[in-house]
């Protein structure tokens, strides 16, 4: 299949301009999430993510592979910031319920232990990354979401390339 073909394709599927599609697959953000959500789920995940077994696979990773959030504080306290309006954490969480992410919401940041911190950041990530594939956001709002798609980058580079240096 040519890559206009896809592109097509593409567009059908998401019910999407191919305009629109072409801006999503042009823009480096969206594939290097997509690229990064690929390798952690193989390295950090055991091959599948799955919500209920993000705080389990969060605590191996910085209590048996001695992974410090310090590096990603910022990540961190942004986004717990920026879910601290019940609108964005409800567009975030997109119906889902995730009964262990409001209570962190609730405490400060700094309170947070490591593997809660850990947890918070990888959580969202994981929003993002299922508001993306099953989400009913067009490529438009993908775009808009350019920054916070970078910070979910950032962090899974981070835990992939501690996952790689433990192994």
């Amino acid at each position: 299949m040519s890559s206009s073909g896809f592109d097509s394709w593409f567009a059908d599927y998401l019910s999407q301009s191919q305009e629109e599609v072409k801006r999503l697959l042009g823009d480096k953000a969206a594939v290097r999430f997509l690229i990064a959500w690929s390798l952690l789920e193989t390295s950090c995940f055991h091959g599948f993510a799955k919500g209920s077994e993000l705080k389990r696979h969060c605590r191996r990773i910085v209590e048996k592979e001695g992974f410090s959030p310090q590096p990603l504080m910022p990540i961190v306290k942004h986004f717990h910031d920026r879910y601290q309006d019940n609108k964005r954490y409800l567009n975030l969480m997109h119906g889902n319920r995730h009964p262990d992410m409001k209570p962190l919401l609730d405490r400060s940041v700094d309170s947070l232990s490591d593997i809660e911190q850990v947890y918070f950041v990888v959580s969202v990530v994981y929003r993002y990354r299922n508001n993306i594939f099953h989400g009913s956001k067009g490529v438009t709002t993908w775009l808009a979401y350019k920054p916070q798609i970078n910070r979910c980058t950032q962090v899974m580079q981070a835990l992939i390339s501690h996952t790689a240096q433990v192994w």
